[in-house]
């Protein structure tokens, strides 16, 4: 058995080894205001799809966390990222044309090698919103293709059979698929002013989930199943609000974070959080972080110091960090950051405004 001295020799021992670490900086507290070290930032999962202007047309570029970026569409026309498929390494983009006075858009699918897949339908005048199922197996959109604004089911695969599943001539709008692929959240004015509606994956057993004589619109199914998060300018300016997918519970979530309009619902991935922009008074905009429990909502904390415009944050797939866009450095760039609103740090430096992130699992 050791002696008493012996101990206590090591001890000191062990203590002037790591006094002397903190004197070379191995025990400095990190600087939350500091931005994020390449070396950190090479261990946050995923790749970033957003759109770019740097060129003579908007197109859709990728780029890493560490910021290495490529060009991912290049035809003439404007290209917008829509949503990822899961299983098969590729995406949904958005191809608007403008050929004269006609506008025409079309959903097509390109890998994330840059191979171009296929265009899933010929172009019309309103192809957007898509909602990708859990499996990657099927997609709902909104489209005009029969005249008035619709919702079309289809697969993933280029020139797929879009059936119609709803047919309310005043029009459906964005879809959101539920997190097991049973349920679709939409909008509809069948009703006279834009309310939520739900049905099932066919687009069958249609019931009407909000009740008020304003406007309702963007549903977001928490990640969880427990609630769809949504818009509202029921208040007389837009807020966000939750409510359960059987009708109860709707409430707001913001308290009085905000005093403008509130858009751009982020959920965290395992949907015990979400993230929203708040607009200011003087016009500019902050990210807010709202911690969501099963009876209650926490008080909303700021990610952003609300000095510039900061807008569209979206997840990473572990949520452990945030993108969003800002006008911060006087360009319109993407910015990294971790869940606590610390480490920002720009991403991307190219002229020309690069927006509309999305946050890619591979």
């Amino acid at each position: 058995m050791r002696s008493t001295s012996t101990r206590r020799s090591a001890a000191l021992a062990l203590s002037a080894v790591l006094a002397l670490g903190c004197s070379l900086g191995a025990c400095k507290r990190r600087d939350p205001a500091a931005p994020m070290s390449m070396d950190e930032r090479g261990d946050i999962p995923g790749a970033i799809a957003f759109v770019s202007e740097r060129g003579d047309d908007k197109d859709v570029w990728l780029t890493t966390p560490t910021g290495e970026e490529r060009q991912l569409t290049k035809d003439e026309g404007d290209e917008y990222p829509a949503a990822a498929i899961p299983g098969q390494d590729a995406l949904l983009v958005i191809a608007a044309r403008d050929l004269g006075d006609v506008h025409k858009e079309q959903l097509q699918l390109v890998r994330l090698s840059g191979e171009r897949v296929g265009s899933l339908h010929a172009p019309r005048g309103r192809s957007r919103n898509p909602s990708v199922a859990p499996d990657g197996s099927w997609l709902v959109a909104e489209s005009d293709a029969e005249g008035f604004s619709n919702l079309v089911r289809m697969t993933p695969a280029p020139e797929a059979e879009a059936r119609s599943i709803q047919d309310a001539k005043a029009g459906s709008f964005e879809p959101s698929i539920s997190p097991d692929g049973t349920q679709i959240a939409f909008v509809s004015s069948r009703d006279g002013d834009p309310e939520l509606y739900l049905s099932d994956a066919q687009g069958q057993d249609v019931r009407r989930l909000t009740h008020f004589h304003l406007e309702d619109w963007a549903p977001q199914w928490s990640p969880d199943g427990r609630y769809i998060a949504f818009l509202s300018n029921r208040e007389k300016r837009a807020r966000v609000f939750l409510i359960r997918p059987d009708g109860s519970g709707t409430r707001a979530v913001s308290g009085m974070a905000a005093t403008g309009d509130e858009r751009d619902i982020a959920w965290h991935p395992e949907g015990g959080s979400l993230v929203f922009v708040g607009r200011m008074d003087d016009g500019k905009t902050r990210l807010w972080k709202v911690e969501i429990g099963d009876d209650a909502v926490g008080e909303p904390v700021a990610l952003t110091d609300g000095s510039s415009r900061d807008d569209q944050p979206a997840w990473s797939p572990d949520g452990k960090y945030l993108v969003f866009v800002s006008e911060r450095e006087g360009n319109t760039d993407l910015y990294l950051m971790r869940a606590d609103g610390s480490g920002q740090t720009r991403l991307t430096e190219a002229p020309g405004a690069d927006w509309l992130p999305r946050w890619l699992s591979r």
